[in-house]
């Protein structure tokens, strides 16, 4: 009987390339074992938290709306995030804040970057970065009345800084001395002096106050950042009836300019401007003619090409002829 011849190499390969399959397998089935520990592992101490955060880039000072927030549910907690008291969860806590600092699309939206400190606070009074200690300026909010002419025609902001001007009358200063009699005693008419200047009442306006910014404006009431001894006297100078005007200053210029030399009076203005100053009509005599105005120099002719012989350029006078030379003898 004749035995079949099996050739064992080919055996071997089969044997060969399923043991390299197996290996992969396992070593495939281990890495997905490993690797799904791993995560089991690090999802079982992981904790997550409900926020509010930025729906789009938010700029300071933003009075923030429903449209600007965003609640996510699935944050996870780390060191960098658990701010306690400070997180936000509901978007009502935050409607109607204002923010103080720029905040990023997505950034968590906490109470710490709001510029008031109160729930319903509509204004900051310290901006950020500023700090209250026991040498901090005790800054307050104080509000004037400035129509809109007195205010860059209405078109002051919240945010905006400002110089104020204040216009009050003043009631004239005695000009003539007391009479003392024998003994001390005042004698009731007073002696003239005529050293003395004569002043007379009046409207006198001011530069009082600079760099002041604007916390917040309703109509034409406008809240003011202010030291406390500022407030006091913004706040006497409006009983006693003075009109306040709202400069607008450029957030180039942080200077604080010396004005002891400025202020404006109506005897001022007339003496350096040469203001005429009203008569009764009609007056004796008639009013002085007023002069002649000076004859206005001609501007150059711009003309490129020569005039017509014997006429004078346009624009220009006319020529003065000259008389021609003598011929000799």
């Amino acid at each position: 009987m004749e035995m079949e011849y099996k050739d064992p190499s080919r055996r071997g390969r089969w044997i060969i390339v399923l043991g390299l399959v197996l290996a992969v397998a396992a070593a495939g089935g281990a890495f997905y074992i490993i690797n799904s520990a791993q995560q089991s592992a690090g999802q079982g101490s992981l904790k997550y938290m409900t926020a509010v955060v930025a729906a789009k880039p938010l700029s300071a000072k933003t009075q923030l709306t429903a449209d600007d927030l965003i609640v996510r549910t699935n944050i996870p907690v780390d060191d960098t995030n658990n701010l306690g008291n400070f997180l936000a969860t509901s978007p009502d806590q935050l409607v109607g804040r204002i923010l103080g600092v720029d905040v990023a699309a997505g950034q968590l939206v906490t109470l710490n970057l709001l510029a008031s400190t109160s729930v319903g606070g509509q204004f900051p009074i310290l901006g950020p970065g500023e700090t209250v200690g026991p040498n901090s300026d005790a800054w307050r909010a104080v509000s004037i009345t400035v129509s809109d002419d007195h205010a860059v025609g209405g078109m002051l902001a919240a945010g905006m800084t400002v110089d104020v001007l204040m216009s009050v009358v003043i009631p004239a200063p005695p000009t003539a001395k007391d009479n003392v009699g024998p003994g001390g005693s005042l004698a009731p008419t007073p002696t003239p002096n005529p050293s003395a200047p004569i002043y007379t009442s009046g409207l006198s306006t001011k530069v009082t106050y600079q760099k002041m910014t604007i916390l917040a404006r309703q109509g034409t009431y406008y809240i003011l950042k202010a030291t406390l001894p500022v407030a006091e006297e913004i706040t006497q100078a409006a009983i006693d009836g003075a009109t306040f005007t709202l400069l607008l200053r450029p957030d180039q210029d942080t200077r604080i300019l010396n004005v002891s030399s400025l202020g404006a009076t109506t005897s001022r203005i007339l003496q350096r401007y040469g203001l005429l100053i009203p008569q009764v009509y009609p007056v004796d005599g008639g009013f002085p003619s007023n002069p002649p105005i000076p004859a206005i120099t001609p501007p150059p002719s711009a003309s490129a090409s020569p005039a017509p012989s014997g006429a004078a350029p346009s624009g220009s006078p006319a020529a003065v002829p000259t008389a021609a030379p003598s011929s000799g003898g």
